[in-house]
Protein backbone atom coordinates (compact mmCIF):
# COMPACT_ATOMS: atom_id res chain seq x y z
CA UNK A 1 0.00 0.00 0.00
CA UNK A 2 2.91 2.47 0.07
CA UNK A 3 2.30 3.21 -3.61
CA UNK A 4 -1.26 4.33 -2.90
CA UNK A 5 -0.12 6.52 -0.04
CA UNK A 6 2.59 8.09 -2.19
CA UNK A 7 0.10 8.70 -5.00
CA UNK A 8 -2.32 10.31 -2.56
CA UNK A 9 0.39 12.58 -1.18
CA UNK A 10 1.62 13.53 -4.64
CA UNK A 11 -1.64 14.00 -6.56
CA UNK A 12 -4.81 13.95 -4.51
CA UNK A 13 -3.86 15.99 -1.50
CA UNK A 14 -3.52 19.26 -3.39
CA UNK A 15 -6.62 20.31 -5.33
CA UNK A 16 -4.66 22.12 -8.07
CA UNK A 17 -2.50 19.08 -8.77
CA UNK A 18 -5.55 16.81 -8.73
CA UNK A 19 -7.39 18.93 -11.30
CA UNK A 20 -4.27 19.18 -13.48
CA UNK A 21 -3.85 15.40 -13.27
CA UNK A 22 -7.47 14.84 -14.35
CA UNK A 23 -7.24 17.30 -17.26
CA UNK A 24 -3.91 15.90 -18.44
CA UNK A 25 -5.23 12.35 -18.25
CA UNK A 26 -8.34 13.31 -20.20
CA UNK A 27 -6.33 15.01 -22.95
CA UNK A 28 -3.83 12.17 -23.27
CA UNK A 29 -6.61 9.58 -23.21
CA UNK A 30 -8.59 11.43 -25.87
CA UNK A 31 -5.60 11.61 -28.20
CA UNK A 32 -4.83 7.92 -27.63
CA UNK A 33 -8.40 6.86 -28.45
CA UNK A 34 -8.59 9.22 -31.45
CA UNK A 35 -5.35 7.96 -33.00
CA UNK A 36 -6.17 4.31 -32.33
CA UNK A 37 -9.67 4.44 -33.80
CA UNK A 38 -8.43 6.52 -36.74
CA UNK A 39 -5.76 3.95 -37.55
CA UNK A 40 -8.24 1.08 -37.28
CA UNK A 41 -10.71 2.92 -39.54
CA UNK A 42 -8.00 3.51 -42.16
CA UNK A 43 -6.88 -0.12 -41.98
CA UNK A 44 -10.42 -1.52 -42.37
CA UNK A 45 -11.39 0.87 -45.17
CA UNK A 46 -8.19 0.83 -47.22
CA UNK A 47 -8.99 1.71 -50.84
CA UNK A 48 -12.57 2.80 -50.09
CA UNK A 49 -12.09 6.29 -48.71
CA UNK A 50 -12.22 9.48 -50.75
CA UNK A 51 -8.56 10.29 -50.24
CA UNK A 52 -7.63 6.86 -51.62
CA UNK A 53 -9.86 7.25 -54.67
CA UNK A 54 -9.09 10.88 -55.47
CA UNK A 55 -7.41 11.14 -58.84
CA UNK A 56 -8.36 7.62 -59.91
CA UNK A 57 -12.13 7.16 -59.88
CA UNK A 58 -13.11 10.54 -58.47
CA UNK A 59 -11.77 13.55 -60.33
CA UNK A 60 -9.74 11.43 -62.69
CA UNK A 61 -9.00 12.19 -66.31
CA UNK A 62 -12.11 12.78 -68.37
CA UNK A 63 -12.77 11.41 -71.85
CA UNK A 64 -13.68 14.84 -73.20
CA UNK A 65 -10.98 16.87 -74.95
CA UNK A 66 -10.72 20.48 -73.84
CA UNK A 67 -9.90 22.77 -76.72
Amino acid sequence: MPFMQDAYRALLRNNKLYVAFIFTGALVGERLVHNTTGALWEMNNQGKLYKHLEGTVIGGASDEDDE
